[in-house]
């Protein structure tokens, strides 16, 4: 690859050893041969892409424009990088054998770095660019476009079934709080303060009678709530509770506020779960990586 990466500790590391830190970041659905070399590629897609500037893994920017330094015969051209630059999850070596146990640490390296050697190089294009590999933990039961949730359409962010994501444990969540405790957390996270201008009795009040989800997205992916004059995009939503995803619904339950959460991420590109599913059923990487963005190829 050719591409150093200074870290923030000012030392330098090798391209390749930062994609496996890359993917050591998120080990918990990726436990077959053939899903983390996938997601080894996915992570190398992503590093290469934030080194050109433009960070794919977690928004759905579209990056087709002709001539950008993603293209495929430009990448020569990016030699150095700063982490601090890259906005990617990353976990070092040392943060690993700590999370994991000596033993336990030496086996994640082993498979990791095995990984790294069978897709040395090999990273996701389409038509001579680096695609953008989007990645999610899980999906709704199905992955959504680009299109539907950020309004782009890229070709090989489309919808397809991942059904088997419905039988992971982080496939549903539900949340009961008292409203009191809602209300403490909008009004934290308000800051304009006018949540806080309002007494709040009646402030409970109106979150009981008029808290709702005013508009989503075909697949229910929640795009505004609003109680009264008081206004929430699905991803502030989010945020503030601790969601696993923006494709949720609220109901009243006893006094209380549920909220039902669906999947876990933003639902586009891979299912980390779904993939190492595939992968037990002797589907390869490349498979794998094809079902997920459909028309990308591999470039070696």
């Amino acid at each position: 690859m050719g591409i150093t990466v200074e870290m923030k500790n000012g030392e330098k590391m090798d391209g390749e050893q930062f994609v496996i830190g890359m993917a050591a970041s998120e080990l918990s659905y990726i436990k077959e041969e053939e899903a983390l070399k996938a997601w080894m590629i996915v992570c190398r897609t992503n590093f290469v892409k934030a080194a050109s500037g433009e960070n794919s893994s977690k928004n759905a920017s579209a990056t087709q424009n002709e001539g950008n330094v993603a293209d495929v015969a430009n990448i020569g051209i990016i030699k150095n990088i700063k982490q601090k630059n890259l906005n990617l999850d990353y976990v070092s070596m040392k943060e690993l054998e700590e999370n994991n146990g000596r033993k336990a640490y030496l086996e994640i390296k082993k498979k990791l770095e095995d990984a790294s050697d069978a897709t040395f190089g090999q990273m996701l294009t389409y038509e001579n660019k680096y695609a953008d590999a989007l990645y999610h933990e899980v999906s709704i039961g199905k992955t959504v476009s680009s299109e539907e949730i950020y309004s782009v359409a890229v070709p090989y962010l489309i919808s397809v079934d991942s059904s088997q994501d419905v039988e992971s444990p982080d496939y549903m969540d539900v949340k009961i709080l008292p409203y009191d405790e809602v209300l403490q957390k909008l009004i934290k996270a308000d800051k304009r303060g006018r949540l806080e201008k309002i007494d709040k009795k009646q402030n409970i009040k109106i979150l009981k009678s008029s808290l709702k989800i005013t508009k989503h997205t075909d697949n229910g992916f929640v795009q505004e709530i609003m109680a009264q004059d008081n206004k929430w995009t699905g991803e502030e939503w989010k945020k503030i509770f601790g969601l696993n995803s923006t494709n949720f619904y609220l109901e009243n339950y006893n006094g209380k506020l549920r909220m039902v959460t669906v999947g876990k991420g933003h639902d586009m590109g891979m299912s980390l779960y779904g993939a190492n599913v595939l992968a037990k059923k002797q589907l390869s990487a490349a498979t794998i990586l094809s079902y997920y963005y459909p028309g990308t190829k591999i470039l070696d």
